[in-house]
């Protein structure tokens, strides 16, 4: 058992140092702040503090009187900064956050519209119906692989022939802002409609108040995970402005789907909010330009990458074309022995199907700016290349992640952040 403990160790610091010596630009990960990381550690990580409905109060436990203060700071914070009037944050996962929407809002052989693998969708509704309890009827949106968005004129014309319950967007490969308020007109003619918006990947660019507002452009809801752009606990958070449909979304997430929301990540979620509400315009200023940076730098190097009109990206993500390197999956293998972490993705075939996807996001919160992407691309180009030196690519990105330095867009004082949770409205 001691050699099984020591070994358990072992192994944790090793990941610790390894990650702290590699480039991270996976696209759905980020790093936490000392003040998010420190909320995690709290006592509430052995406590329950399950709740009927959408009462706060209605708790099957004792001893919650201020967990249940912690919750009410945290769904006030989470109104405010996406500013609407519901909010439901029980779901442990994006994934679960999608789930109990389909599920309170969707019966049995309902129509999901929804975005397909060409263009980076999760393909919530299609994996639900693989499950007898959820059978759907699923299909995908059109897709333009030249605007690398949502192909509108097609979709519309699904919509008005096929009359689909629930409309999903959203997509792991979020280059660009989906045309919600378009959408949202074609689909608002049939009044049981629900347009659902997928902020997964941008949910960070939503508290910033960048990208897009998919709520005041038409989308009845917004669901997604709150650990990719938005820099907090790996969990789950839905908000709308419509009662009746948070009523059924959370009958659906508790208890058919979580009973134990680990309330434990909640107040770092509403810390990471609060740095978001403070920081995040200039965060996501940055993200944006070192995305857009990169595209620019490994293009002039030989890797062409996804692009509309000469712009790589308005989000977080760079989607690299690299069929003429290789299987993306060898790609990818190959860049993680030279030191930089990153997503094999399926593109459209217009793109050549074979595709890297970066995330700039955590790289950008340890300061990296747009001088530092032409790095990343020159050791990108060179470990694709067969005859790069992987070996001597690692050494370099070790020594350009020691130099990147602690997370930025947050509070110096840890102390200070704990003192802004208390007093927020």
């Amino acid at each position: 058992m001691d050699n099984e403990r020591a070994r358990l160790r072992e192994l944790l610091a090793a990941h610790e140092a390894y990650r702290a010596r590699t480039l991270n630009l996976i696209a759905s990960e980020n790093a936490l702040s000392p003040a998010v990381r420190s909320a995690l550690a709290s006592d509430l990580v052995q406590r329950y503090g399950d709740y009927t409905g959408r009462d706060l109060g209605a708790r099957h436990y004792r001893g919650n009187r201020y967990l249940e203060e912690i919750e009410r700071e945290a769904a006030a914070i989470a109104r405010r900064v996406f500013r609407a009037e519901h909010v439901e944050l029980r779901p442990i996962s994006g994934h679960v956050a999608g789930a109990a929407v389909l599920m309170g809002l969707c019966r049995p052989g309902d129509r999901v519209l929804e975005p397909g693998r060409d263009g980076g969708g999760h393909r919530e509704a299609g994996k639900l119906a693989t499950s007898l309890l959820t059978p759907l009827d699923v299909r995908y949106l059109p897709f333009d692989p030249l605007q690398y968005n949502v192909d509108v004129p097609k979709t519309i014309q699904l919509i008005e022939a096929w009359r689909p319950r629930v409309v999903i967007l959203g997509s792991s490969n979020y280059l660009f802002p989906h045309p919600v308020r378009a959408v949202a007109e074609a689909l608002h003619r049939d009044p049981e409609a629900v347009l659902a918006y997928d902020a997964s990947h941008v949910m960070g660019f939503l508290a910033a108040g960048c990208f897009q507002d998919p709520l005041r452009e038409g989308a009845d809801l917004v669901f997604g995970s709150t650990h990719k752009t938005l820099p907090g606990p790996q969990g789950g958070i839905i908000f709308s402005n419509r009662a009746d449909l948070m009523e059924r979304i959370s009958q659906a997430t508790y208890p058919a789907l979580v009973t134990n929301h680990h309330p434990f990540r909640i107040p770092a979620l509403a810390l990471a909010l609060l740095e978001m509400e403070q920081f995040g315009g200039e965060y996501c200023r940055q993200v944006v330009a070192n995305a857009q940076a990169l595209g620019q730098a490994l293009a002039a190097r030989g890797i062409p990458c996804v692009q509309a009109g000469g712009c790589y990206s308005r989000s977080h993500t760079v989607l690299a074309c690299v069929a003429a390197f290789g299987p993306a999956a060898a790609v990818a293998a190959r860049l993680e022995e030279a030191g930089i972490i990153t997503t094999p993705a399926t593109l459209p075939e217009h793109w050549g199907r074979e595709g890297i996807r970066f995330g700039v996001q955590e790289i950008t919160r340890r300061g990296a700016v747009e001088a530092d992407m032409a790095e990343i691309a020159g050791w990108t180009a060179r470990a694709v290349a067969p005859s790069g030196d992987l070996a001597s690519i690692a050494r370099e990105a070790e020594r350009f992640a020691a130099g990147l330095g602690p997370v930025r867009y947050t509070w110096d004082d840890g102390c200070q952040i704990r003192s802004s949770l208390s007093t927020s409205a």
